[in-house]
């Protein structure tokens, strides 16, 4: 074949074509060399300007638009071992999150915590690799336990990938110093008790203002005399106490004399909160409204209403957290706020990527949640408070 040096072998003397050449071979694959040519720039600032690697080099924006359109027009892809010799870089993040009980314990798929628990994983991790895959990136998945813990885990992160996403901190001093003197970039998503740190990336839900505006909702639903219902394996992070302050807003926003609230720690196993619940109502009186900050406690609560015969949401309306799809699928459906948690992930992974790359950390975010109304609460909309 003529006209195509790259699909034809020169030393073939019979005239046919070589083996893997012809029409359809596959073409010399482009190099950064091609692309310096293109652009008429030297190779380093090629790479300079592909890895965002500026440490004593200033390239001019014209230049930077030539390597560009140089890369577009020979369809040219870095290899990983390409950038990672000329960055140090692998190119990777990882995605560390907790898991419950042991590493080499089966997730109990008829538990319904550890359904909504994988739920969120799912989310966190697409959330993750939409930003990640986006720039090129690999996504790693790490878990810690008991077993694996984060310093264990940071001493051997190094080795593989640039940076850590790190979903749903822990209330815990000695983690928090570890995340801060980490040599890795960092981004949390959650809520933290400690001091926010300017090395580290930050994205968490306004748990306040959460908290207000589902106690605004049952206010305005005609609620009086309001349950919030708390996991009490969670009473103490810093998301559940922002949640009860917001709530405590809500109620002091209004001058009714008759609008009241009690605080109650539940655990999250459905029948010893079921039973906990019914203990409570029992001294305290039937409430007619139910604020649950988490876990399964909506449908602990409901199972508990009914044995009292308090219908949903004629007697008691009742708004969940965490809102989740067995939500829409209860009798009555439960009101809930959901949280951006895929949403999250994604703007972490941007956030923590722009840090590996720029060597800065950028601003903290911070989102709200939504509030999904539904039969429970009878109630659609979230007052404007004075």
């Amino acid at each position: 074949m003529a006209g195509n040096s790259n699909n034809t072998n020169s030393s073939n003397r019979g005239g046919k074509p070589s083996k893997g050449g012809g029409k359809g071979a596959s073409k010399r694959r482009v190099t950064i060399m091609d692309v310096a040519k293109e652009a008429g720039v030297s190779i380093a600032a090629v790479s300079r300007i592909l890895n965002n690697s500026y440490d004593g080099f200033s390239a001019r924006e014209e230049t930077k638009q030539r390597v560009y359109a140089a890369v577009k027009k020979l369809g040219y892809t870095p290899s990983r071992a390409a950038v990672r010799l000329a960055t140090g870089k692998h190119q990777a993040v990882a995605l560390c999150y907790p898991i419950h009980g042991h590493d080499d314990v089966p997730i109990n798929t008829s538990s319904v915590t550890a359904t909504l628990l994988q739920l969120d994983q799912m989310l966190q991790i697409h959330g993750a690799i939409r930003s990640a895959s986006k720039v090129g990136y690999d996504l790693v998945l790490m878990t810690r336990s008991e077993e694996r813990t984060i310093g264990k885990l940071l001493a051997n992160a190094g080795e593989s990938v640039d940076g850590i996403i790190y979903v749903n901190p822990e209330d815990d001093d000695t983690v928090s110093e570890q995340l801060r003197n980490s040599e890795l970039p960092i981004a949390v998503v959650g809520s933290m008790n400690y001091k926010e740190d300017e090395r580290i990336c930050s994205v968490s839900v306004d748990e306040f203002t959460a908290g207000r505006m589902a106690m605004g909702h049952l206010i305005v639903a005609g609620a009086r005399k309001v349950i919030v219902a708390v996991p009490e394996e969670r009473s103490h992070e810093a998301a559940i106490v922002d949640r009860v302050e917001g709530i405590a807003h809500a109620v002091n926003s209004y001058s009714d004399p008759s609008l009241s609230f009690t605080v109650v720690n539940l655990p999250e196993d459905m029948e010893q909160a079921k039973a906990a619940f019914l203990n409570h109502i029992g001294a305290w009186g039937d409430p007619d409204g139910v604020l649950t900050l988490g876990g399964v406690l909506p449908f602990a609560i409901s199972k508990a209403l009914e044995v009292e015969r308090l219908r949903i949401p004629a007697q008691v309306k009742l708004v969940g957290f965490d809102e989740n799809p067995m939500y829409a699928l209860h009798n009555p459906p439960i009101t809930g706020i959901r949280y951006p948690v895929e949403e999250m992930c994604r703007r972490a992974t941007e956030m923590l990527i722009e840090r590996i790359r720029t060597g800065k950390t950028p601003e903290p975010a911070l989102m709200t949640p939504k509030m999904i109304a539904r039969k429970s609460s009878e109630a659609s909309e979230v007052p404007m408070f004075r």
